[in-house]
């Protein structure tokens, strides 16, 4: 340390003493003295300089001839490990208060001490430079704990605001649920509502028709009485091909015990009862298996069990008659159709007269008029206008 610069600073401190550090230090490059702050602290510690008012220096009492004799103690000497550890932090916390102390006491060149540390150099550190960077490093632990503790009640604040938001998306979820839950209560009243007045509807139709129904007499010597007007072409054919049977009663669209059956022939060798689909002809090969769904060229039909539907029709009529007849359940299609088992006739629909009167004129048992006209009162038709013949 150049121990010669000493002269220049004790007469500057003659002529202004007290001085800062910083005044002292522009008043020696005034003088052509140019030091570091560490070499000016090396010559104050050592030349019997006191430190006054925080950050002043002034030259000490003429010092007794045994403390003059006496040697000033060196500053000691760290690098970053060692000067972190007499700090008590870590090495990046130690750099972390060397750069608020470039504010806090700008009279230290911190920037070149934290230079020096941070290149691995052993740096001399005077006593209050310690106490400067171990009072940074406690002003710097106070900082850090009050930023923690803000961040933990900001945390809190915000996992309060969270819970009160879900606790309000949960309160309108509910309340949406509650409202659509009415929503569909009040649909599903709706829809009852709409299914009552339509059957009502339907009934009054039903009635209306039956009141204005009449019997037809047809160019083959039979009846016919059809309860609604045909729907569909399926339907208007089978109106036709039924007309052509001799000696039989057709009541088309009949109701019975809530269902309709879409044709019941009263004929002299039994009763068929006929369900017919509009399935046109080029649509392709209906197959309607024993068991099973029916299919059209592997496609499923509309209705996938028409065998099931025609038998239980039979089921249904039998037991509104009463009667001890030999029925016959019989489907029509529009096109063609290939059926297994025996106990469903299957047939097209421009067919369906010569289909029944062949199977039912091979039957030995006979309905008599009595039969015919009794089974035609069970289901609340007008009366014939004559005695059926051919019974």
């Amino acid at each position: 340390m150049p121990h010669s610069s000493m002269p220049a600073v004790a007469e500057i401190l003659r002529l202004r003493a007290p001085l800062s550090l910083q005044v002292l230090r522009a008043a020696l490059k005034g003088k052509r003295v140019l030091l570091t702050e560490e070499e000016l602290l090396t010559i104050l510690g050592s030349g019997g300089f006191v430190e006054g008012p925080p950050g002043q220096w002034s030259l000490a009492p003429t010092p007794s001839p045994a403390a003059a004799s006496a040697p000033a103690p060196a500053p000691a000497r760290f690098n970053l490990a060692s000067l972190a550890s007499r700090a008590g932090v870590g090495s990046d916390v130690l750099l972390k208060v060397l750069e608020t102390l470039v504010t806090d006491h700008p009279e230290v060149n911190w920037g070149a001490l934290r230079d020096r540390l941070e290149s691995g150099a052993d740096v001399a550190v005077s006593e209050r430079t310690l106490g400067l960077l171990e009072e940074g490093v406690r002003r710097f632990e106070v900082a850090r704990l009050r930023a923690e503790k803000q961040r933990a009640e900001e945390r809190a604040r915000e996992a309060e605001r969270r819970r009160e938001l879900q606790q309000i998306a949960e309160s309108e979820v509910a309340m949406l649920r509650a409202e659509l839950d009415d929503e569909r209560r009040r649909a599903h009243d709706a829809a009852l509502e709409r299914d009552r007045l339509r059957q009502e509807a339907e009934k009054l139709v039903a009635l209306k028709e039956q009141e204005t129904a009449a019997w037809v007499a047809t160019a083959a010597g039979g009846w016919l009485l059809d309860l609604g007007a045909p729907e569909t072409f399926g339907e208007e054919k089978l109106r036709q091909a039924l007309g052509q049977l001799e000696s039989a009663l057709v009541v088309l669209n009949v109701p019975v015990a809530g269902r309709e059956i879409e044709a019941v022939v009263v004929h002299p060798g039994g009763i068929a009862v006929v369900e017919q689909y509009d399935i046109p002809s080029t649509a392709g090969v209906v197959s309607v298996p024993a068991a099973g769904a029916a299919e059209i060229d592997g496609r499923a039909l509309e209705v996938s069990d028409p065998r099931g539907e025609v038998l239980g029709a039979v089921r249904v009529l039998q037991k509104a008659v009463s009667l001890d007849l030999v029925y016959l359940p019989v489907v029509a299609f529009q096109g063609p159709a290939d059926a297994e088992g025996e106990d469903v006739l299957v047939c097209l629909t421009a067919e369906v007269d010569l289909a029944v009167d062949d199977l039912l004129h091979s039957q030995t048992s006979r309905v008599s008029a009595d039969d015919a006209i009794a089974l035609l009162a069970k289901l609340g038709v007008p009366d014939l206008p004559e005695a059926p013949s051919g019974f």
